[in-house]
């Protein structure tokens, strides 16, 4: 089997550098989206009162790509690539989190350590589902092996999802930063526990809202299912975006971000509807290239980077392997599967 080969530090410097000018919101752009999503979603809300409480069902596979979409515009809010000013990102940001429950500042302070330290094989050990164990590990950890095996199914990491956005995340113990295994600093801890406790009271008066001008149905027929199948959609993305056979660990000092990029995330060729549910999240090889990069314009900085247009989408194959090759080879540079001979 052939050796793979990373970008040294010089070209891995030189790639980071050419996305740079990808990485400016435009002010219109970024208020048009959340403008017309949210108007979408009002108006799905007010057919959702007209057709009542038999027919409504009928929206939930819209409104589910809904709240992906939404999902996604207040993820960009926390990477502050939706609007210029830090200011105006946070308070978008904020008043979506009341709509999709997950409470803005923690999940922030989260996802961008993410962004930091994925596919650093010395920042294992927070987020054990997403801390791959590597061959040599194996013969002395077979119980966490054979969990693994057992939990990583396409059904499994949809339910984790459901069961992390709609309940866990609803307390701080639900996020890395106040787990015992994180050991990094944390500047905002007062923000983070301020938000969380603030969430539930502020999702369930939006809900009451909700119940008042469309009817009950609207929530509990519509909106709280979509808000469970988006949140299991989402987890099954989040884990094909860096679980795939051929992604990218290594250790410090070889470890570098834009080989996270361009070898160790995910490249999903998505149809024009799915693209605009997900807001472009498949082309998350670029957004982990330079997450200040808006999602409109994650495509153009695609096209534009030669290191980029090389990155092939994953095929029906690589998919299935996302939820068979589990174990990371050091040697060969890849995820195996549990009966892998090597």
């Amino acid at each position: 089997m052939a050796q793979r080969t990373f970008l040294n530090a010089k070209q891995a410097r030189r790639v980071m550098l050419e996305s740079r000018p990808f990485a400016t919101p435009v002010t219109w752009r970024s208020t048009w989206q959340v403008g017309h999503t949210f108007g979408l979603m009002l108006l799905t809300l007010w057919v959702s009162y007209m057709l009542g409480p038999y027919l409504c069902v009928l929206l939930v596979p819209w409104m589910t790509g809904l709240f992906i979409r939404i999902f996604v515009l207040q993820h960009d809010c926390g990477h502050r690539s939706l609007f210029q000013k830090q200011r105006s990102n946070d308070r978008v940001g904020y008043a979506i989190s009341i709509i999709t429950s997950v409470p803005y500042h923690a999940w922030r302070t989260e996802h961008n350590w993410h962004h930091n330290h994925q596919g650093n094989l010395e920042k294992r050990g927070v987020d054990n589902m997403n801390s791959p164990m590597t061959l040599d590990e194996m013969p002395e950890r077979m119980a966490e092996v054979n969990y693994r095996v057992k939990k990583i199914k396409p059904i499994n990491i949809f339910l984790i999802g459901v069961h992390s956005l709609m309940i866990e995340r609803k307390a701080p113990a639900g996020f890395f930063p106040f787990r015992e295994a994180f050991k990094d600093s944390v500047r905002n801890r007062a923000q983070m526990l301020r938000g969380i406790m603030s969430i539930i009271p502020l999702h369930l008066i939006w809900q009451a809202v909700l119940i008042w001008a469309f009817g009950w149905w609207s929530s509990l027929l519509v909106v709280v299912p979509a808000m469970m199948i988006g949140s299991g959609i989402g987890a099954l993305l989040f884990w094909v975006q860096h679980n795939f056979e051929e992604t990218y660990y290594a250790r410090v000092p070889a470890w570098n971000k834009a080989n996270v990029a361009i070898y160790g995330s995910s490249y999903l060729k998505l149809n024009r509807l799915f693209r605009w549910f997900t807001a472009d999240i498949g082309i998350h090889h670029v957004h982990h290239l330079n997450q200040g990069i808006p999602n409109y314009r994650l495509e153009e900085a695609r096209q534009a980077i030669p290191e980029i247009q090389e990155v092939k989408p994953l095929d029906k194959l690589a998919l299935q392997r996302s939820f068979s090759h589990m174990f990371w080879d050091e040697a060969h540079h890849r995820m195996r599967p549990l009966d892998a001979d090597v």
